[in-house]
């Protein structure tokens, strides 16, 4: 059977929100997808449900998460709905612990680097001087690390970019596996561990080589996991 892959939807004081994509993009790539809002707070529940947990993009992540206070002007501020952002910390923690795959997805990266105790530009272009190319929509990056995606080592591409935030300090027992060329930090893992990664790009929407390995080797493991749990299935 497939997979059974979290994601987490946006919200508002109205609407719960997800993208299309992200739920195409688990299916093409051979999950099931299950759409998780933050209405339901029995997290340890979810956690093993699930075989594996996709955070996509959001707004902004509040400073006083990481432990900072505001530093830019309040313009440049989106912030994501803070029962989101609790309901996802929390269950990042949940299935951190139960050691299930978890993809991150540019507002989902800079989440688990918070959670791994990270912070992040709050705004690019006014606390680096530059930075605008991560608002243009394509940018190149280079791959700098070995993540565990076979035969992507020393590679450079272009992704697609949409976001103002980004890693600043790395979560601890992050590793970087990929920057853009000035430097901003693109992809993330957690090298002790079967798949806990992020990227600051959407490869949801991507058909470049490292989007499709990525979201393969992610639903690859949440495959893994469901094989090896099968016999203590949850049911709704």
């Amino acid at each position: 059977m497939r997979p059974l892959i979290g994601i987490t939807a946006d919200s508002d004081d109205r609407l719960f929100r997800l993208k299309r994509d992200y739920v195409s993009a688990v299916a093409r790539a051979g999950g099931a997808p299950l759409v998780l809002v933050p209405a339901f707070d029995d997290i340890p529940r979810i956690a093993e449900l699930v075989d594996g947990l996709m955070v996509p993009g959001g707004g902004d992540i509040p400073p006083e998460y990481y432990k900072e206070t505001a530093m830019v002007p309040t313009a440049c501020m989106e912030f994501a709905e803070k029962d989101r952002t609790d309901f996802e910390l929390a269950l990042l923690g949940e299935v951190n612990k139960k050691q299930k795959p978890v993809l991150g997805i540019c507002y989902g990266m800079q989440l688990i680097n918070v959670m791994f105790g990270g912070s992040l530009y709050q705004d690019i272009v006014h606390q680096t001087g530059g930075g605008r190319a991560h608002k243009d929509g394509r940018h190149g990056i280079r791959i700098t690390g070995h993540f565990p995606a076979a035969g992507l080592q020393q590679l450079s591409l272009t992704i697609n970019s949409n976001h103002h935030q980004a890693v600043k300090t790395l979560g601890s027992g992050l590793e970087v596996f990929a920057e853009a060329e000035d430097g901003i930090i693109e992809g993330i893992y957690c090298l002790h561990h079967p798949f806990l990664a992020g990227v600051q790009w959407h490869p949801e929407q991507g058909c470049d080589i490292l989007s499709l390995k990525v979201l393969a080797l992610f639903i690859e493991r949440a495959k893994e996991n469901r094989e090896r749990n099968a016999p203590f299935s949850v049911t709704l």
